[in-house]
């Protein structure tokens, strides 16, 4: 069987920019005011043992008027860290094109309705000390009819400028889904965004068909405005009913929540191989089944300092899965690698998604049968446990394994 790569994405030489290669994580939660910020004060050093490098929060119950020294105290803690802030001010496109902030958006929420607009709401947090804005979910004209996006594209040139005059490298960052084709490459060839992040591997099939389409278009749509590659490891807020691109069931969606469960451990270390950045929810790495989540900000934090406590000491443990796939991310420089899929290997399946980082060799398990490995392979991670067979290591189904590609060609 001949073995074919094909590169679907080339290395990145140019400059080193935070924003080209952080991990973001993603506290999603917008009931966040003061009182809420002034009570995370673990929370920086729980990211940072991760490997994350920036931390992102909604903080839409602070007043800017009369609240911003919480802000800024939160702010110097993660700098402090080496960390960098990110704010989101709004959820979508209501409160930038609209006339009002609608009262039946939920999307748009506590002082994101009220008195300031978003550019000076972005201007307090950027003079208090963010590294960032993000404006979360734009709805597109096709789901929202008062969508008006050349009128977008002149708040982001205001947004920008304010980058320029508070942060000269900092960024600006939303969501945009890919079952809007047009209004992302709008985006993508219209408006600088930092992090413009689609939704289509996180709702891709379940299958090295599906995934290899969605990774290979979101690379695709990037590279060609020259948008560096961003990735948000779990659905973007619903904008309409049915998640789905192409009419292609989503890989989450009628399975038992176990098999979700792993599927989405699964697809968490594929997605901390991929080039770019990576944004990733808060509690994520420790793998709650959903119905287990809090909603409060600080009854997740609690709960996510408790599982992590557990889970630091455990071999194989969710949290300690990410741990080491940051670390060997950063050995290996998989954020600015080539990227390519891999076909033909004789040892592997055809119903089995392999890629190629740099000199990793990803290998995820979509199939129904067990794959056993080569003899001399050298496992990295895996994002379940693996068994031994006397001709080596085998990988279960639902299951995703780094390998030092030079111990399996």
């Amino acid at each position: 069987m001949t073995t074919t790569t094909t590169l679907v994405h080339r290395a990145y030489t140019g400059p080193g920019q935070w924003w080209r290669d952080r991990l973001v994580y993603e506290i999603p939660s917008p009931d966040l005011g003061a009182g809420e910020l002034d009570a995370m004060g673990g929370l920086f050093e729980h990211v940072v043992s991760l490997g994350f490098g920036a931390v992102l929060v909604r903080p839409s119950r602070l007043d800017t008027s009369s609240e911003m020294p919480a802000f800024r105290r939160f702010a110097e803690r993660a700098h402090e860290l080496g960390l960098r802030v990110i704010v989101r001010i709004s959820g979508a496109l209501m409160p930038v094109t609209g006339v009002h902030a609608g009262e039946d958006n939920p999307i748009v929420v506590f002082h994101e309705r009220d008195h300031e607009g978003l550019v000076e709401r972005a201007e307090s947090f950027l003079a208090a000390g963010a590294d960032g804005v993000d404006l979360g979910t734009i709805l597109p004209p096709e789901a929202w009819d008062e969508s008006d996006l050349g009128r977008l594209s002149e708040y982001l040139a205001a947004v920008q400028s304010l980058l320029v005059e508070y942060v000269p490298e900092g960024t600006l960052g939303a969501d945009v889904s890919a079952r809007y084709p047009d209004a992302l490459r709008h985006h993508l060839q219209d408006d600088w965004l930092h992090h413009l992040r689609d939704d289509r591997l996180m709702l891709s099939g379940w299958g090295p068909v599906a995934l290899t389409r969605a990774i290979t278009r979101s690379l695709a749509e990037h590279d060609r405005f020259g948008a560096p590659p961003v990735w948000r490891y779990l659905p973007s807020c619903r904008v309409e009913e049915g998640m789905s691109v192409g009419g292609e069931q989503p890989w989450f969606e009628a399975v038992a929540p176990q098999e979700a469960r792993r599927r989405a451990l699964a697809l968490q270390a594929l997605t901390l191989a991929l080039p770019g950045s990576v944004y990733m929810r808060q509690g994520d790495e420790i793998a709650p089944l959903d119905a287990d989540l809090p909603t409060g900000p600080l009854a997740l934090a609690g709960l996510v300092a408790e599982r992590a406590a557990a889970q630091g000491s455990q071999f194989g443990s969710p949290l300690a899965t990410v741990r080491h796939a940051t670390y060997v991310r950063q050995e290996h420089h998989l954020a600015t690698a080539p990227f390519a899929f891999v076909k033909g290997l004789d040892w592997c399946p055809r119903d089995v998604l392999a890629v190629l980082a740099r000199d990793v060799l990803v290998l995820v398990n979509t199939s129904p049968r067990p794959i056993i490995l080569p003899e001399h392979a050298e496992v990295l991670l895996s994002s379940g446990a693996l068994e031994q067979d006397s001709g080596g290591l085998v990988v279960p189904p639902t299951t995703t394994v780094w390998m030092d590609a030079s111990t399996v060609a």
